[in-house]
């Protein structure tokens, strides 16, 4: 499938070469030349000159020649086209349980050691994988609750490996892990992800409410660590930790693991209580970016165009069979997925999944497009 994109701004001399795309943003924007890879920022004068609001007076021209993306305007208007990626079922989160043995500050489906409640059996589980792979998906993760809190976790995932997933991960607190189950997922060929809050036992235990939940989980990283299972650590950042993540973080790579990912808590679940928020000069040093990646590929940036660069190819689906979008995302149901996951993709991908709403406004190859970066001006 193609998107026809027209130049405008006919009455300028100058417009962007061919796989040169201009995105205008509310005061600055950015050329991205495809031909490359390179992204440039455009600040709001750039932004001005390319829009035809005012004159040239700054030689800009020159500058874009050198840099190879623009080039003379022959009319008529080239009319140029931009493939748009299709996206499949890529990823799916399977919440197996909504139990779990800890009770976090900041859980996401507010999950404790519930009943099972109407929670999907496990043929109802193996249904969603087998149907999962014949759509095309290559990768899950095994989610909860506490995901081992289901019995059946390892014949679902010897279920997922015999039907050539590529990627299949248990995301647990780690307190349920011993050398029985550990050795299972070695010999499985799957792995692992754990939540570690902080180094500073007294904090991590605060966060889960468990006491000796700390020594559980680092016990289990150990043993992770010398049965040689991919092991990756999540570090959510927010007010009770947040003055430990750095020491954290070194503790972590001084154990052989890579320093944890961080993401700030989520205002989802028990995570929506204000008190968690970390202090803002906290979430400026670990959570923003504060500059942008001045690379990209075609692919990427016709994926980005025309879907959601979140949701776009994963679904999620909860104990009890719900499909919704994200794991985040929790109040938007599109389908159940007891009456077919192939349905469920469709709507949560057209409500969720593409740039709708959200699309971009302007993302066009135009006449003329200026480059200026903030120091230039």
């Amino acid at each position: 499938m193609k998107e026809r994109e027209y130049s405008l701004q006919e009455t300028i001399p100058y417009r962007l070469a061919p796989e040169c795309w201009f995105v205008p943003g509310a005061k600055r924007a950015a050329i991205y030349d495809l031909n490359t890879g390179n992204v440039y920022s455009i600040n709001e004068i750039a932004r001005q000159i390319v829009e035809g609001s005012i004159s040239d007076n700054f030689g800009f021209w020159e500058k874009l020649k050198k840099l190879g993306i623009v080039e003379v305007n022959n009319f008529p208007p080239r009319i140029t086209e931009l493939e748009i990626s299709e996206v499949g079922l890529e990823f799916m989160w399977l919440e197996l349980t909504g139990r779990c043995n800890q009770k976090c500050l900041h859980c996401y489906t507010s999950a404790e050691n519930l009943p099972q409640n109407e929670e999907l059996p496990i043929s109802g589980w193996e249904k969603i994988i087998e149907e999962g792979r014949k759509l095309g998906c290559k990768k899950l993760q095994f989610i909860g609750g506490e995901p081992l809190l289901f019995r059946e976790i390892f014949d679902l995932a010897k279920l997922a490996k015999d039907l050539n997933y590529e990627f299949i991960e248990i995301f647990t607190n780690g307190t349920l892990l011993d050398e029985r189950k550990i050795q299972n997922i070695k010999d499985l060929g799957i792995s692992i992800a754990i939540s570690l809050y902080s180094i500073a036992p007294e904090i991590h235990d605060r966060i889960t409410q468990i006491p000796g939940s700390f020594q559980r989980t680092l016990k289990s990283l150990q043993i992770l660590k010398e049965a040689g299972v991919p092991t990756r650590i999540g570090i959510v950042i927010m007010r009770q930790n947040q003055d430990t993540i750095l020491e954290t973080q070194m503790r972590l790579q001084e154990m052989g693991f890579e320093s944890g990912r961080t993401d700030v808590v989520r205002p989802t679940g028990r995570g929506s209580c204000a008190d968690l928020l970390p202090k803002e000069e906290v979430i400026r040093t670990w959570a923003l970016m504060t500059k942008p990646d001045f690379s990209i590929s075609k692919e990427q940036f016709s994926r980005n165009r025309h879907w959601n660069s979140c949701w776009a190819g994963k679904i999620a689906i909860t104990p009890n069979g719900k499909i919704i979008p994200c794991i985040f995302a929790r109040e938007h149901i599109v389908w159940d997925a007891r009456n077919g996951l192939e349905e469920g993709i469709h709507r949560s991908y057209k409500n969720y999944g593409e740039l709708l709403k959200t699309k971009l406004k302007g993302v066009k190859n135009v006449n003329i497009a200026m480059l200026v970066m903030t120091a230039d001006l």
